[in-house]
């Protein structure tokens, strides 16, 4: 049975996995606003791309030492995440984004955090209260406005796709937990890897190499716009990559139902990014989700 990590690694696996979600949100931020222009299978291939980049770079200076369990669990990590966020944009696409985005952000934290209990984790009961009130401040965060023209109803197949691709996202934390202390951050480079086959595969199976404009709103703005897209999903890609490694270090100094439900806050960076930028006012539902994830956070800090 796996108890509460020891009181001085607590602060900072807690702040490690704050910064994994903010980093995760404005990767979300970010690559949101690129596919408006690109296609949606496009943005997180540059994403993909140009995080390894930098995480190459960051192994070689860190070092580190693999075996074939941690490629294999890394590897499985990236394809997991891979076909979560292709079934994610599916689901954005027969269904509202304010179902379908926190459903699926809520799935991802509910899923390791129920394998962490299953695997004998016990956090301290403040901390089991701070994790339950993060589930569903993540929903209220994550819920977005329906937009003009989105179905009122949504279809059951939509509701799995959600489901499907939230327990897609969750797994890929499991599994990139699973990896050893030894690999370093290898396996974040691994698990990209492989995620970068699967998006290759899917995009390529659909026809969207062979396109070389945006998705959409290609004469607004032209290939200026387009140019400044493919910028802003490359640097996605850099705060994606650095959530990922955020959340590596996080989760091995502390318990994965924990570090899991305090990095799925992330789309309260997204929330709050929106309004500094685009001036975006946050619904008051969003509103009190923020206020519940403040305390979930203190909660979770004094537990």
């Amino acid at each position: 049975m796996q108890r509460r990590p020891p009181l001085g690694s607590r602060p900072v696996s807690i702040v490690l996995a704050l910064l994994s979600a903010a980093s995760y949100g404005v990767a979300d931020f970010l690559g949101g606003t690129a596919s408006r222009r690109l296609h949606a299978l496009v943005v997180p291939l540059i994403a993909m791309v140009s995080g390894s980049v930098v995480i190459v770079v960051v192994c070689l200076a860190v070092g580190g030492v693999l075996t074939g369990r941690d490629v294999a669990w890394s590897a499985a990590a990236g394809v997991a995440g891979a076909l979560a966020l292709a079934t994610f944009y599916s689901a954005l696409a027969k269904g509202p984004m304010g179902v379908v985005a926190p459903l699926s952000a809520v799935t991802s934290a509910v899923v390791p955090v129920l394998v962490g209990l299953a695997l004998g984790e016990r956090p301290s009961t403040v901390s089991t209260v701070g994790v339950v009130l993060a589930l569903p401040a993540i929903a209220l965060v994550a819920r977005e406005r329906r937009l003009p023209g989105e179905p009122k109803r949504v279809a059951p197949s939509t509701v799995m796709r959600a489901l499907a691709a939230g327990i897609g996202f969750g797994g890929y934390l499991v599994l990139l937990s699973r990896t050893s202390a030894a690999s370093e951050l290898w396996p974040v480079l691994v698990g990209r890897g492989a995620s970068i086959a699967v998006l290759v595969a899917l995009a390529a199976t659909f026809g969207v190499l062979r396109r070389s404009g945006p998705s959409t709103e290609e004469v607004d703005g032209g290939e200026h716009g387009v140019a400044k897209s493919v910028r802003l999903a490359a640097t996605g890609g850099i705060f994606d990559a650095g959530g990922n490694v955020f959340y590596l270090l996080a989760v091995r100094a502390d318990l994965l139902a924990v570090v899991a439900a305090l990095q799925a806050l992330y789309p309260a960076a997204t929330v709050a990014l929106a309004g500094a930028v685009d001036g975006e006012r946050p619904q008051r539902v969003q509103a009190i989700g923020m206020v519940m994830a403040v305390l979930a956070v203190a909660l979770v800090s004094v537990g």
